[in-house]
């Protein structure tokens, strides 16, 4: 084999290469035959591999790995014992107490759907285009815009950002067909408290899970066409999903899944569930997956650090709170805000 002018050494993303598979385990004569058939001369492979995984900061690097496949083991165990014991379905339930949703749910770090607790709202009969335009006029409103331009959108949000009058966003919406393209979330609500104020009479926190005393600066617009999806990630906090208008699917994995979802930066994961790659992902075939259809009038509790994406099969109009009762603020130990 002719040796490449740009073999002879070995650059920095290929050492790399070697110290990521020697701390996964793979075998040093492997990445070595790998290295030859890359171009590299065979002695040179041979000094890289050997002298990487004999490196004391290599082998700090294992008692890392050592300390997180234990912590795998853990939720493995929990994998397992949620495959036995849970219902093979997000429960519906309405009647539900406070103390039970706090003992049973919340406390266990488990969703629930809660039929009863915003039947009553006004917004559920009064929230159509007509109403909404009246109600908004004249009020300028942040959304996020040409999302189909970006697979990324969702990490870039920031650059989508883009201010229009609340009354044409509402007509783009429920006139425009099916389209991902904008989008009013939560990552807009500094800029639309106004147009929050002008709905709020017409729902309340969902008593006696949420403390209302507090709702104001925790509850979030969600408003969108037809095909709007956010791609798969987990959130920060504990999150009620109270679905107003139009229906939304929203599919749910475990955070004890966390080694199998390829998660590689923050809180998001390249997966596409619908277009998963068995040979690049094969992890990914032993997570269970709960796939809920979120009706107008019900109220999903999403549980911290749990996995989704979300689908709006209608035009959809969604208010989260983050408002429940209990400790709601996990951010002081996270540290994992880029690549991991």
């Amino acid at each position: 084999m002719s040796i490449r002018a740009d073999r002879l050494f070995i650059p920095s993303d290929w050492k790399r290469w070697i110290a990521v598979n020697l701390l996964g385990g793979s075998p040093p004569d492997e990445l070595k035959n790998i290295l030859v058939r890359e171009g590299f001369e065979e002695e040179l492979a041979r000094l890289e591999v050997d002298t990487a995984a004999n490196h004391p900061y290599l082998e700090a690097g294992r008692s890392y790995a050592r300390k997180t496949a234990k912590r795998d083991w853990v939720l493995h165990t929990q994998r397992i014992s949620q495959r036995e014991f849970w219902p093979a379905e997000v429960e519906h339930r309405s009647g539900l107490t406070g103390e039970e949703f706090r003992e049973r749910y919340c406390g266990c770090n488990r969703p629930v759907i809660v039929t009863d607790a915003i039947s009553h709202w006004p917004a559920l009969s009064l929230w159509n285009e007509d109403y909404l335009r009246q109600r908004g006029q004249g009020c300028a409103v942040q959304i996020q815009a040409n999302r189909e331009s970006n697979p990324d959108y969702e990490e870039s949000k920031d650059r989508h950002r883009s201010s229009c009058e609340f009354g044409e966003f509402i007509s783009r919406v429920f006139q425009g067909g099916t389209s991902n393209d904008v989008y009013m979330t939560a990552s807009n609500s500094s800029a639309n408290k106004e147009i929050l104020s002008r709905l709020s009479d017409d729902f309340e926190a969902p008593e006696p899970y949420a403390d209302a005393s507090t709702g104001g600066g925790r509850t979030f617009l969600w408003i969108g066409p037809k095909g709007t999806f956010t791609p798969l990630h987990h959130d920060l906090t504990n999150n009620f999903m109270a679905q107003v208008h139009g229906r939304k699917r929203v599919r749910l994995i475990s955070p004890a899944n966390l080694p199998l979802v390829y998660n590689n930066r923050h809180c998001f994961s390249d997966l596409r569930i619908d277009e998963i790659d068995s040979q690049k992902h094969p992890l990914f075939r032993d997570v269970q997956i709960y796939n809920v259809i979120l009706e107008p009038g019900e109220l999903l509790f999403l549980p911290v650090g749990w996995w989704h994406d979300v689908l709006a099969l209608d035009v959809s109009i969604t208010i989260t709170m983050t408002n429940i009762y209990g400790t709601n603020d996990f951010t002081a130990f996270y540290q994992t805000q880029g690549e991991i």
